[in-house]
């Protein structure tokens, strides 16, 4: 007996046969059993092939997690930037422009060159400029390549790619140092956030065949294929494995996280970066190589012990360098038939640029109040670390005990959300609170595992609820497409309210009203519908696929 079909599910073949093109499954031709077979909708999507996930694949997934955690991609990135645009800021107020700069009067307004000549715009409002094109970047990668990810055997070199890129764009970080050098702090804050991000998405659109990998859902299927248990049961045993890999990836991740900083923070107390300004900006240099350091240390592993799960062939007559825009195009105009999906999608667009933007927003906050030290930013980046694994951790396992829905989870993280942006609405009134005190951020941090933290995992997980199975590549790129798409929205039109007001905290309004229009839209949204949709999606989709195979077949036989 081969070794893959040592690990075919037991009876499987005496239950069912599949259906070419269908997602239903029908009596097996030599069956002598009556019984009625099972609706199974698109769950011979995931016929098992080959051994299940090992623990030791689980773990290693888990590892690059920890590593894949960001600090050094987008928040040190981020934080070097805005700390060399700061310093090569000037208050417009004093001529000729450029001669005062910022620190003489913290609390003038503080603007530097933009546009050419003597054009000058705030330095908060080009921080913000930069989000935006780096998530707009973001959404033309993810139309370019991310579709290609579900066919053939491409799915581990986008993340293996993407992850050496930017190593290399995060290293580049150890010759900018002045803040002469702003602008090239701008354009690899952009590059290397746009190559993060797709590593990490792309390998976060593994987790769904991951977790229908894992034993208990192999069992899971096994019984309900010879009558055990009910196809709510399987799909629950399925939600629960998936919601169990997201969030213990986000306790890795927020693990990865931390560890990371209490690195940084050696090295920042080593360099002695409170000791000056010149210590400061290589500390914030160093920071970003040590956390990339550590990523690729950790990603070894899962390069090594990935298992391979190759996606379908490409279809005859096309082209991998044309596919993705087609397939995103066909996912695009399917979307609309799958409308729960499409609603999420619509709720997500929404979402993601309101937390963007309020992420954003309160990273500037708080770079100002602690004067741009390294080490403070440090601190409070391991809370924040802190606080979001345990906090995921603790969701989790509430979520376990109450039995609750991973869409209920969800809408509980985005009500904390809500009240984190609502409260730097308060800013714009009084400097008494809404993030213009440095212990406003210590509590941020300190309860981000209860609000933002979770958020990310249980949209993800949700998202999973909504996609046809065997495409997960493609509509997790079309939901980075349209996060990455829309995150650019907010921080522009922020930037422009900003100017218009001449007060930083004007924009929270905004970012507030992007969250709680899709908050009250995800109430409607229903994810057994969902499954009924996405089974007839994949029958709509390999009709398509068969007739231009056809014709594409027709055409060679003219010829």
């Amino acid at each position: 007996m081969a070794e893959q079909d040592k690990y075919i599910t037991a009876g499987e073949g005496d239950n069912i046969s599949k259906m070419a093109f269908t997602a239903v499954a029908a009596p097996g031709p030599e069956s002598t059993s009556g019984s009625t077979p099972h609706e199974i909708h698109d769950l011979d999507q995931y016929t098992p092939v080959g051994a299940p996930a090992s623990k030791k694949e689980v773990y290693s997934y888990y590892l690059y997690y920890a590593g894949n955690n960001g600090i050094g991609s987008f928040q040190y990135s981020n934080l070097l930037f805005q700390n060399l645009i700061y310093q090569a800021g000037f208050n417009p107020n004093v001529l000729p422009l450029g001669s005062s700069s910022c620190d003489i009067d913290p609390d003038a307004p503080c603007h530097v060159f933009w546009g050419g000549g003597n054009k000058h715009k705030a330095y908060t409002s080009v921080v913000l400029i930069g989000s935006g094109l780096t998530f707009l970047s973001q959404a033309l990668v993810f139309i370019t390549v991310g579709s290609l990810a579900d066919f053939g055997n491409w799915n581990p070199w986008v993340v293996r790619g993407f992850s050496v890129l930017s190593w290399a764009f995060e290293f580049g970080f150890l010759g900018v140092t002045t803040a002469s050098k702003w602008r090239i702090a701008m354009a690899l804050y952009i590059v290397s956030g746009v190559t993060f991000w797709a590593s990490y998405v792309f390998f976060n659109a593994i987790f769904p065949k991951l977790a229908h990998d894992l034993p208990e859902v192999r069992q899971a299927r096994e019984d309900l294929l010879n009558g055990t248990i009910d196809e709510a049961q399987f799909e629950r045993t399925c939600s629960m494995s998936r919601s169990k890999i997201m969030n213990m990836s986000y306790v890795w991740n927020n693990a990865g996280f931390t560890i990371c900083t209490a690195l940084s923070l050696a090295a920042l107390v080593g360099i002695g970066a409170d000791d000056s300004v010149e210590k400061n900006n290589w500390g914030y240099s160093v920071s970003v190589a040590v956390c990339t350091g550590f990523w690729i240390v950790l990603a070894i592993p899962w390069f090594l012990w990935e298992k391979k799960r190759p996606g379908p062939k490409l279809p005859a007559g096309d082209s991998y360098l044309t596919f993705g825009f087609k397939q995103t195009w066909f996912a695009a105009k399917q979307v609309w038939t799958l409308k729960q999906t499409f609603f999420y999608l619509v709720a997500f667009f929404l979402l993601a640029d309101g937390l963007s933007t309020t992420l954003t927003l309160i990273s500037i906050a708080q770079a100002q109040v602690v004067e741009f030290s390294a080490i403070s930013n440090t601190y409070l980046i391991m809370v924040q670390g802190g606080s979001a694994g345990i906090g995921v951790f603790i969701a989790y396992y509430i979520q376990k005990f109450f039995k609750l829905r991973t869409k209920t989870m969800l809408q509980i993280t985005n009500a904390g959300c809500l009240i984190a942006s609502g409260w730097g609405m308060l800013g714009i009134w009084t400097d008494k609170v809404g993030y213009h005190n440095e212990w406003e951020f210590w509590a941020f941090n300190a309860t981000f595992g209860l609000t933002l933290g979770p958020q990310f995992s249980y949209g993800q997980a949700f998202m999973a609820e909504l996609v046809p199975r065997g495409r997960e590549y493609m509509f997790f790129s079309l939901l980075g497409i349209v996060s990455k798409g829309s995150a650019w929205i907010g921080p522009i039109v922020s930037s422009a309210i900003v100017d218009a007001n001449g007060n930083q905290w004007t924009a929270f309004p905004w970012a507030a009203s992007l969250i709680i229009v899709p908050f009250i839209g995800i109430f409607f949204i229903d994810e057994v519908k969902s499954r009924k949709e996405c089974s007839e999606y994949l029958a709509r989709e390999a009709t398509s696929l068969r007739k231009l195979q056809e014709e594409t077949e027709g055409k060679a036989h003219t010829i």
